[in-house]
């Protein structure tokens, strides 16, 4: 199903693909129907390939190893995480020559990624801090929310990696995601995050522009959220396309304001249209 009027020509001017993962790729530990064909479909062609996610559950090496297991071939290069654009947009902000000094709300993965990146962790509560940041926290504890809490109420800023309200699983069957955890730290203290990086937020698309050279003309997003996936394309001004494997429906992008370039039903769709 190809959204009507745009030429399959937009397609075929893409030298690399920012693909989604869950919902788009994979789901859970499984490939989607249709990823075979179209990695495969891509190695023919030579073109490249980066995945970029929004699940800061896990650093990114979990998702090379994930990726590798179910046959699709990819290294650290290729994977981008909202933790990872999350690391360089404080490394920018920063006030002071130090790394920044930060509460994390997240798991071990997050901690990790966010550590690798040079930043200073305190875990304490009533310590000197620069900012909180939230991530996917699938080993959140009460003591971590209320920490946070106390830190947000007392000044202290926070940010957030990603904005996803649930995580979609197999079966129909969803997790809470940091998008929950943001709604709780609006709710509890009053105060919004300074800002949110992760899709719907350009920074990793224009983080792979800068780094590697693209342009604009030259990328497409790939994903199954209207909110994250597509309204990140549309932010970044390049093309994206809408696949119904996932969390979002054809009636849902009807009615809403960001329109996909195409849409079709599953990643081994577009594969036919390469």
């Amino acid at each position: 199903m190809i959204k009507p009027n745009r030429s399959d020509d937009l397609l075929r001017q893409v030298r690399c693909w920012l693909l989604d993962m869950d919902g788009t790729v994979t789901l859970g530990e499984e490939a989607l129907p249709g990823a075979g064909l179209f990695f495969s479909v891509l190695d023919k062609k030579k073109t490249d390939y980066i995945f970029l996610t929004n699940n800061s559950s896990h650093d990114a090496d979990h998702y090379v190893r994930r990726l590798k297991r179910i046959g699709i071939r990819t290294d650290r290069s290729q994977v981008l995480t909202s933790t990872d654009a999350l690391a360089l947009y404080l490394g920018t902000i920063s006030s002071t020559s130090r790394a920044p000094v930060l509460y994390p709300v997240g798991t071990p993965g997050f901690e990790h990624d966010l550590q690798a990146a040079g930043m200073i962790l305190e875990k304490n509560r009533g310590r000197m801090i620069d900012f909180v940041v939230l991530g996917f926290d699938t080993t959140l504890v009460y003591e971590k929310l209320d920490i946070a809490c106390d830190y947000i109420r007392g000044g202290i800023p926070y940010l957030a990696a990603n904005p996803d309200r649930v995580c979609p699983l197999a079966n129909g069957k969803v997790l809470p995601d940091c998008g929950a955890l943001i709604a709780f730290m609006q709710t509890c203290t009053g105060h919004d995050p300074v800002r949110v990086i992760g899709k719907p937020d350009p920074a990793m698309i224009e983080m792979v522009i800068k780094s590697r050279g693209f342009q604009r003309h030259e990328l497409a997003m790939v994903g199954d959220r209207i909110y994250t996936d597509l309204a990140s394309a549309r932010n970044a001004g390049i093309l994206g396309i809408a696949v119904l494997s996932g969390e979002t429906t054809s009636d849902e992008i009807d009615a809403s304001d960001v329109t996909p370039d195409f849409i079709f039903q599953d990643i081994g769709e577009l594969a036919a249209h390469l």
